[in-house]
């Protein structure tokens, strides 16, 4: 496959970079994490709720069902209902609760509850646990808690997201972040031969090595051979439904 992944969050602190990134992006392997489709280029984009793909009208979400339709392929995960509405360039697997690492494409891919973090497991077992991940907008944003924790909200005005222009339910929403503990969930992907940075010195994960935007670029840099993401997405549609 590949040895280098960028797997792009939704995270505020790309907000600086974004006009730098777009270049790098197109030459290399790229999961875009919801959203991400909106500002940048990628290889596939990834989703783990039927509420980004296909919402209910109560789910507060946008409906770009039909945005979705000229995407190259998207990688999801295939419960409450989702298959009934896939689209040709989706592929659907399976969620579990637990890490199978190199089984998970037939018992299923733990994701923690986010997308990143299904995104980081699907990397990994795409990359056969060899290689080097960089973690983009993987802040877990925090809100300051207030003394009197009877005035704690899950909601702040805090821009948690690098978009501003994309009203979803998750906007401004840091109860989840606030509540869990990030080392709990990332520590599955501490393998011996796959190195994973996050880039962003202020993020508030410290399972994987920070670095700076500035050594980001020094470090994955344009590719002299750009990857042909075309084949590399039909690679990747072999992989997810039973190749080797």
């Amino acid at each position: 496959m590949v040895s280098e992944v960028i797997i792009i969050g939704g995270g505020a602190s790309i907000l600086p970079w974004i006009s730098s990134l777009q270049p790098l992006l197109d030459t290399n392997f790229v999961i875009g994490c919801n959203y991400a489709f909106r500002t940048f280029s990628s290889t596939f984009t990834a989703f783990t709720d039927r509420a980004f793909y296909k919402p209910k009208p109560d789910d507060n979400n946008p409906d770009i069902y039909e945005e979705l339709r000229s995407l190259p392929l998207i990688v999801g995960i295939n419960d409450n209902g989702i298959s009934e509405f896939k689209l040709p360039n989706t592929s659907l697997v399976k969620r579990s609760s637990d890490y199978h690492r190199q089984h998970s494409l037939r018992l299923g891919f733990y994701t923690g509850n986010l997308t990143g973090i299904f995104s980081i497991g699907l990397a990994a077992y795409l990359m056969k646990y060899v290689g080097t991940i960089y973690l983009l907008g993987f802040d877990w944003t925090r809100q300051p808690i207030p003394k009197d924790k009877n005035k704690y909200t899950s909601t702040c005005d805090m821009q948690i997201h690098f978009y501003n222009d994309i009203k979803h339910r998750g906007v401004g929403y840091t109860s989840y972040y606030d509540n869990h503990n990030p080392s709990n969930s990332l520590k599955y992907f501490l393998e011996p031969h796959l190195k994973i940075f996050n880039v962003g010195l202020e993020s508030n994960i410290n399972t994987f090595e920070k670095i700076d935007y500035p050594t980001f670029f020094k470090l994955a840099g344009t590719k002299v051979n750009p990857i042909n993401q075309n084949e590399l997405r039909q690679k990747i549609i072999y992989k997810l439904t039973g190749g080797i």
